[in-house]
């Protein structure tokens, strides 16, 4: 088997260990810190397209603007504390990922996103936003857009995090991320 074929549904690297598996191995391994930046931030003005912009303007109880009024609605409901979507560039490099594919608003590299409990305010730029207690599972979007191996690790808790903003404004690219003092 060639490096990154599928045989038999399990995706192999080298040698035949899952690709899954050195995946999940790399970010577990990652070392996250206490601040981080913004890589990237992605807009998603209609179902299925994303684009990938140098800023993005949030309101506080409609989020991005730019996204597409469903992506805040579930089974025909607006769903509360998913304004801003986020993911980690470090799950994105382990799993291949490109970063427009998964639409996240948020690409952040640094802080591990799991680990910010519901409540917890971040400042983005200067930017104060909330990790919500929304969950940010992966959908069956997600997992079309990428893999079923980033399907199943990212349901392991790798798929990121909601945040709802606290004050209008902007979010720039290479804008620092960290914990309000």
């Amino acid at each position: 088997i060639r490096p990154g074929r599928v045989r038999g549904g399990v995706v192999t690297a080298g040698g035949g260990t899952p690709a899954g598996v050195m995946a999940l191995d790399r970010l577990e391994k990652t070392a996250f810190g206490e601040s981080g930046t913004v890589e990237l931030l992605v807009v998603s003005p209609r179902p299925g397209e994303h684009r990938i912009v140098d800023e993005i303007h949030v309101i506080p109880g409609v989020g991005v603007l730019g996204d597409h009024d469903g992506k805040q609605v579930w089974r025909g409901a607006r769903v509360p504390g998913r304004e801003i979507s986020a993911i980690n560039a470090e799950v994105l490099e382990a799993l291949g990922i490109p970063p427009a594919a998964p639409g996240d608003n948020l690409i952040i590299r640094g802080i591990d996103l799991r680990a910010i409990p519901p409540g917890m305010i971040l400042l983005i730029g200067d930017l104060p936003v909330r990790r919500t207690a929304a969950a940010h599972r992966p959908c069956r979007l997600f997992r079309d857009r990428t893999s079923g191996i980033a399907f199943q690790i990212a349901a392991r808790g790798w798929r990121g995090a909601l945040f709802d903003a606290l004050a209008k404004g902007t979010i720039r690219a290479g804008d620092p991320v960290r914990f309000e003092p």
